[in-house]
This record gives C-alpha cells, structure tokens and sequence, in this order.
C-alpha cells in the first residue's frame, strides 16, 4: 500500500451524502460484536492481568525455590547432626555394655597388656565404620590403644572430654576440635572422634575414645538427606501446583470482569455512535436540507430584487444566501465529525480526510499521510477513527493551532496513529484534576481491554501529540480491499 500525502480542501466535506454507519460493529441483536481477533478466545498471558500473574508466579516460583533450598539446608544439617547423634549413642553402648564388663578386677597400666581384653576390643568394637580405640585415664594417660605405639603418652584433655569423665555423656568432634554438625567445613576432615565415658571395677572414671572416617559420616548423612529429600521437593511441588490451581482462578475470574468491563465500554460506545448517527442523519436531511434551500430561495429573491432596481436590498439578501451556504457547510462538516461515512467499507483514508476536513475549514493547515494495509480488525480500524476524532475535536475547540500532521502507518505487527498540533498545548497534572474531560481517558481504557497503547504528550505553549498503538491480527477482516485510493 503506497502512502499518500493529502492536502485538505475546504468543501470535500460536503461532497457525500450521510449514509448510517456504526464505527463499532454491531450483532443482529444489537449487541456490540467482538473483534475478529476475539477477545473471549484471547490467548492466556496476553493481556495486562495475565503480565501481573506472569510475574507474580514467577515471583512466587523464586521464593519456592529459596524456600525449598533452605528448607533443604536445614534438612542436611539436620540428618548430620542425627548420624553424630547415632555415634554417640553407639560409643555410650559400647562403653557401658561391651569395654567397661571386660575390663580386668585390677586394671594395669597397659590394658594393651591384657590380651583377652585387647581381643574384646578388636572383635567387638573395631569394625566398620571404627578405625580406632583408645582408653584414657582422667590425668590424659593412654593406658589402652589399637594402634601400637602410644600407650603410656598423655594427651591433653579439652574441656567436653573431662566433662565426659565425670558425668559420662558422649561428645564427639571432628578430628579432636570443630563441631561434626559444622556444614561449612563439608566433607573436610579425618575423623570424627567419639568420646564416652566408663569405670573401672575399682572406680576409677576412665575415657573410651573413638575414631572413624569422617568422609563416612557424611556420605550416610547424605544417604539420609536423599532419603528424605524427595518427600519435601513434592510436597513443594504440590503446595505451588495448588497455589497455581487457585491463581489460574483467580485470572479466570478477573478476565471475566474485565470482558465484561470491555463489554460494557463497547456498549457504550456504540450506543453513543447509534445516537449520533441518527443525530446525524435528522440534521442533514431537515436543518441542513431546509437551510440550504432557503439560502437558494434567497439568492432567486436576491436576483429578482435587484432586477427590479432594488440594489441595496439585494444585496443584503445575496449576503445572507452567502451566510446560509457557509453554514450549511460548516453543519456539514460538523456532522462528518460526528459520524463517518462508511468507514468499513471506504477505509481509514477516506473518512480520516473528511475528519480533518473540519480542521481545513477553520484556516487550519492540514498535513495527513495514511500508510495502512489490511491487518487491522474492524473494531480498531473504529478505535482508530474514534481517537482521532476525539483528538480532532479537542484541537478544535481548545489548541488554538495553525498547523496539524495526521500520520497512520504500520511498524513491526502495530498500526500507529500520531496526531501532533503546534496548538497551545496544556499542562498534564492540571489537566488530570479537571472534571468531566472523559472523552481520550475513555477510549484509553478500551485501547488497553485491545492489549493496545494511548499515549498524550503536551505541555503548554508546545502542542499536543496524541499517539495510538494497536496490535495488528494475523488474518485480514471479510472485505478488506488492498488498496484504498484517495478519494
């Protein structure tokens, strides 16, 4: 479609007759029908309340995601500390039930010595996961170990280890110093060292220690992380799949009120453009019919007069002929403004050069350059008309401007209406606070319920620009022609 650039003559306005149209279609019924794009199959996630959603499950998807991995976290310290716990438990119940009965009426110095008792230990206690065994006495003497060599040395005693002497509660650490339940440390370290304590037949407070690979210990916490691990990723699943359950509701519901809101601003819509047809309609077949034959009846009259040698008066009635007609045309152009001659049928060309017709009548230069094809719906080639009259007849009645440029062209799947005036403009915060200007905050609501934009830009003593961007549909409209001549 080639673009064309129109300059506006002052009576093209009066040269169609008023034929009914509705800018907005209607069903049989009367009813506002929908696009051809149908709102009520839109797709999910297009419109503004599906973008909310989108973000808010994907908000709601990141806090699941930290929440489990916390959650997680939490659940892996928690099976290291119960396999720490465990060997405490076992190093308790070796110590009271398997060394502390085996140990000899009047134990010596180097239980090592004893060699029932070193086979009680290497039998009974040694063994997967233990690696090694040593008992202690309270001043740190090592009067047993597994390991040859260091019985008879002292080692000095932390404070969890004396405490174990006398009250005979496990401690374990990991290689004789850090907390086990540490996650920081990960796998890191030698051994865990388990210390629980026991007595001697004579009383005497002794301390079974304890070693095995600390990288054992992690590997059968970790088997109980994962054990437990797939009951809370599904109950986190479950708890997001029945929170998206509810949110897909709610969108449900809120596209419902907004159809209907659409709905009811369509209605509206083209209810005010059934009246103003009809308007329309009375207006030019009585006041301006009527009008215009009495400014010709005038003119005859002013013709006899002054062939009757009546100059003066004739005169005075050929001005008032001239007044009627300049009326009649100003009627005329006010009527195409209230309503469009066959806009689907002619296109967007045609009766947006009627439209700023108006503008050219009041001595105002006219610049417009429609570039449009055939991927506009119906119901936005009517929202397309409808803005820019509502911004035709605002340039009218308060831009007091000289210049307007009028441009439809399409971008990247958008059609874009751009009308700019060098009027006065206005101040925008002013301009919000000011009672009853419902006319572009109207159809602004509508081009939104369209997945579409209405932008105006002003400022005062610097012209307006009014700006409309609406989503083109992927299939032509019934009786789209590809080409629209200018008229």
């Amino acid at each position: 479609m080639r673009g064309t650039r129109t300059e506006i003559s002052g009576d093209s306005s009066v040269s169609r007759s008023i034929e009914p149209s509705q800018r907005l279609p209607l069903e049989q019924d009367g009813t506002p029908a929908r696009s051809r794009g149908g709102s009520r199959r839109r797709l999910l996630w297009r419109g503004p309340i599906e973008r909310l959603v989108i973000l808010y499950m994907c908000a709601a998807l990141g806090a699941f995601v930290l929440c489990g991995a916390g959650l997680a976290l939490a659940q892996r310290h928690a099976a290291l500390k119960e396999v720490v716990r465990d060997a405490r438990a076992t190093a308790t119940l070796l110590s009271t039930r398997v060394v502390q009965p085996a140990l000899p009426l009047s134990a010596p110095a180097r239980l090592d010595a004893d060699q029932t008792f070193d086979r009680v230990i290497r039998e009974r206690v040694l063994g997967a996961p233990l690696t090694q065994a040593r008992i202690v006495d309270e001043s740190g003497l090592i009067v047993y170990a597994s390991e040859p060599g260091v019985v008879g040395q002292r080692e000095d005693l932390s404070a969890e280890e004396l405490q174990t002497l006398r009250t005979g509660v496990a401690t374990a650490s990991r290689d004789g110093g850090s907390d086990p339940t540490d996650l920081v440390g990960g796998r890191a370290g030698r051994s865990l060292d388990v210390s629980a304590g026991l007595r001697a037949p004579s009383g005497q407070p002794l301390l079974l220690q304890t070693s095995q690979p600390f990288a054992v210990v992690w590997l059968t916490s970790r088997a109980v992380w994962l054990s437990l691990l797939p009951s809370l990723v599904l109950a986190l699943v479950l708890l997001y799949l029945v929170k998206i359950g509810f949110t897909y509701r709610l969108t449900r519901s809120l596209n419902a009120v907004q159809e209907e809101r659409e709905q009811l601003l369509v209605t509206a819509l083209a209810a005010a453009d059934r009246e103003r047809t009809l308007i329309a309609s009375d207006l030019h077949d009585g006041v301006v019919q009527g009008l215009a034959g009495a400014s010709y009846t005038l003119t005859d009259t002013a013709n006899r007069t002054r062939a009757a040698g009546q100059t003066e008066l004739a005169d005075s009635l050929a001005a008032t002929a001239r007044s009627l007609r300049q009326w009649v045309r100003e009627l005329r152009s006010l009527i195409v403004t209230v309503t469009p001659p066959a806009l689907h049928s002619e296109g967007l060309h045609a009766t947006l050069t009627d439209l700023v017709a108006t503008l050219e009548a009041r001595r105002i230069d006219v610049d417009l350059d429609v570039q449009v094809g055939d991927g506009l719906s119906e119901t936005g080639e009517s929202l397309v008309y409808r803005v820019a009259q509502e911004a035709v007849r605002n340039i009218v009645r308060h831009a007091n401007a000289t210049q307007v440029h009028v441009v439809v062209a399409e971008e990247a799947g958008w059609l874009q209406l751009q009308i700019t005036d060098d009027g006065r403009g206005f101040d925008p915060a002013v301009s919000a606070r000011r009672q009853g200007s419902v006319g572009l905050p109207l159809l602004a609501a509508l081009v939104q319920e369209r997945g579409g934009q209405l932008q105006v830009a002003s400022a005062t003593d610097s012209g307006t620009t009014v700006t409309l961007r609406l989503p083109l549909v992927t299939a032509p409209r019934r009786g789209a022609q590809t080409n629209r001549a200018a008229p």
